[in-house]
């Protein structure tokens, strides 16, 4: 896969040395965290230091090569003196993008969200998720493929090509924020990791609503852990990627101040089929006083059916509430105050975030994180001990 985006970058280099191609300025960032853990860990083998600092960038570019060709590049790195990969960096997005009689296509490392929802996405499939970055689920890695996309009256319809299965990235070691006691041994994918998966989508947009439709058959990105055992225990965990058909609905109608939406899912493979389900709804409230300010109050709720054969899912009998208040300043000044709830272990996560804009080029941000009585809750009882408040500073060229 590292070789296929090399020459993907090469390739996009020497067509900016053959043609009078326009080059936009880099943007990116520069991002310092400090992240501080009062208490212990709790396997022995993570890093028991209590503070948690890193350096991380991003940076990215676009040039056009032609009137029907451009390049696209999107890249993340960090350094983390307390984690497990010291080093780690990942192409997000690598494409060239041209059009071909109606269809726009995109050849490269791509990068696709389907969402509506805010706490989780159970329709978003395409890409692997780096749980390392965000052990919540909304940093992801980026995906070999060729997308085709084009209009049809008022459906925009997808088709996608993914020639290569990549390995979810989560904690291990001396990573905090780390869910399996024992370390990762051998992936093994049912079909193989070379075998494309393929995908449709349609989106409809009138007016208010918004429905996409969508088909996947490939591997799945959440893997089964499969446990093993040697002559003194638990000494590691195999991950097994399954073969699975997945059809899924996106649904969003906004109704004056407020939104409305759901994601739905039907899954197929060899340990279950099953369905889950996020609905949910979002409302803003403006002016609160006698300035620009606004709430937004969000309330979702999960379900997901599957067995406890199949691949761990963070969101099965979840319900998720946030409110995000902005005060529209000159600072773009912001809390973000959210709570999710599992109904059947009582578990929860609070997660409480405040922002504001230094200057025309840096942010100052504060998240204070608590798991709480996650002890019986298998997608959360690795976090017991790893409540921490972390100071965020950025500067964006």
């Amino acid at each position: 896969m590292r070789l296929s985006v090399a020459a993907t970058v090469l390739q996009a280099a020497a067509l900016l040395l053959s043609v009078d191609a326009w080059a936009g300025q880099p943007r990116g960032n520069l991002t310092l965290d400090m992240a501080a853990y009062p208490k212990q860990p709790l396997f022995d083998d993570q890093n028991d230091s209590r503070l948690h600092p890193s350096l991380s960038a991003s940076i990215d570019w676009t040039a056009r090569l032609s009137s029907n060709l451009r390049f696209d590049f999107s890249a993340k790195g960090r350094v983390s003196t307390q984690a497990q990969d010291r080093l780690f960096g990942d192409i997000r997005e690598s494409l060239l993008r041209f059009r071909v009689a109606d269809i726009d296509v995109k050849a490269g490392v791509v990068q696709e969200n389907w969402s509506v929802l805010e706490a989780w996405n159970p329709v978003d499939i395409v890409n692997q998720r780096d749980l390392v970055e965000d052990f919540q689920g909304d940093a992801k890695l980026g995906q070999p493929g060729v997308t085709a996309t084009t209009v049809y009256n008022d459906w925009v319809l997808s088709a996608f090509l993914l020639p290569y299965n990549r390995e979810r990235r989560i904690a291990e070691g001396e990573d905090r924020l780390r869910n399996l006691p024992a370390p990762l041994q051998e992936a093994e994918f049912e079909d193989g990791q070379g075998r494309s998966s393929v995908a449709l989508r349609g989106q409809y947009r009138l007016g208010d609503f918004d429905l996409a439709l969508s088909y996947f058959n490939g591997h799945a990105r959440e893997p089964i852990y499969r446990p093993i055992i040697g002559s003194e225990g638990l000494v590691g965990f195999d991950e097994v990627y399954e073969s699975v058909s997945q059809t899924g609905a996106e649904l969003l109608y906004v109704i004056g101040d407020s939104v409305l939406k759901g994601e739905v899912i039907y899954r197929s493979a060899a340990s279950d089929d099953f369905a889950a389900a996020g609905m949910g709804s979002e409302t803003t409230f403006n002016q609160l006083t006698n300035g620009f300010d606004s709430m937004t109050l969000y309330l979702e709720a999960y379900y997901d059916g599957r067995s406890d054969q199949a691949a761990l899912a963070p969101f099965q009998r979840d319900i998720y509430i946030g409110a995000r208040y902005n005060l529209n300043d000159v600072y773009d000044s912001l809390v973000d105050v959210r709570l999710t709830h599992d109904l059947e272990f009582h578990s929860s996560l609070v997660d409480i975030r405040a922002s504001r804009r230094l200057g025309k080029q840096q942010t100052l941000e504060l998240q204070l994180l608590a798991p709480l009585s996650v002890e019986k809750d298998r997608a959360l009882q690795g976090y017991e001990n790893d409540q921490y408040a972390r100071l965020s500073w950025a500067w964006y060229f």
